[in-house]
């Protein structure tokens, strides 16, 4: 009766170990994507999230994830007058170079102190790399961020990710990688983009002109961010007018000290969001406009 009793025990225990096991299996078995694990501070916390398969063009692709504490915030590439861009180094990394890292639309932050370029909800910076190894590797980050609730917090974390050693195109892609590739701005489109765009360095001054899309939320303004080269400083975008369908926005400019303003071009990224819907479009600007 005993035996019988324990060689019962021991198939329920049996059972359950293949049951876990398998639900682990099956957890594990589609979800490609690997993780550095989470560096925590006060207000929020971040990761690297990597898809090790390797997509059609031979890239690797992946993620900054940052997730924020409500109320916490954190920094577009270029905040403005204000704040701390993400920065990240990969020179420690075996096997893979880093290509570049692309941000999602921003929103227009007002913390009472200064007005900045940001995000206020959790957020994800797709990371693209190029394997320089036939397999394996190790992607190695030092990421650097800033965020803020009422006072800001640098936030520093070393991120590791070992890639496998057998990689294949055949693998499944891990649908949260692509996702946020789907987030970033849209390409600029004829029913929605910019129409033309002139800096005039001897006035400090930067002219905007964007082509809105025919449908537009009611109550929504379109809203212009600006990037550009190190040195540059971008006030904030003033609307001046939006009629016909087209927006137009003065923006002050600092330019770097020595900068010939009658021959120098400056190469800009423009965001214009609108709603749910964003552009992205890189110009060259001068002292003339340009389409």
């Amino acid at each position: 009766m005993i035996k019988q009793r324990l060689k019962s025990v021991c198939q329920v225990l049996a059972l359950g170990l293949l049951a876990q096991t398998s639900a682990l299996f099956l957890n594990l078995t589609p979800a490609w994507s690997l993780d550095s694990g989470w560096a925590e501070t006060e207000g929020g916390r971040m990761r690297l999230v990597v898809d090790p398969t390797p997509r059609s063009d031979g890239m690797i692709a992946g993620y900054l994830d940052i997730a924020l504490d409500p109320g916490w915030k954190t920094y577009w590439r270029d905040p403005g007058s204000a704040g701390i861009p993400p920065t990240l180094d990969f020179s420690q990394s075996q096997g893979i170079t880093f290509e570049k890292m692309d941000y999602p639309a921003p929103v227009r932050v007002d913390d009472g102190y200064a007005i900045w370029a940001g995000y206020t909800e959790p957020v994800q910076f797709p990371l693209t790399f190029r394997p320089t190894a036939s397999a394996g590797g190790q992607i190695h980050a030092l990421a650097f961020i800033g965020i803020c609730e009422k006072i800001c917090v640098p936030f520093q974390a070393e991120l590791v990710v070992d890639l496998p050693e057998n990689l294949t195109a055949q693998d499944p892609v891990k649908p949260d990688v692509d996702q946020a590739f789907a987030r970033l701005p849209e390409a600029a489109g004829s029913d929605f983009g910019i129409n033309t765009a002139s800096l005039d360095l001897s006035g400090n001054q930067l002219t905007v002109l964007a082509k809105l899309p025919a449908f537009r939320p009611s109550g929504v303004a379109a809203e212009l961010f600006v990037a550009g080269p190190q040195g540059f400083a971008f006030s904030p975008p003033k609307l001046i007018s939006e009629h016909d369908g087209v927006a137009e926005w003065t923006v002050a400019v600092e330019p770097p000290s020595g900068m010939d303003a009658a021959s120098d071009t400056v190469a800009l990224d423009l965001v214009v969001t609108l709603g749910q819907r964003a552009i992205e479009q890189s110009v060259s600007v001068g002292g003339a406009a340009v389409k």
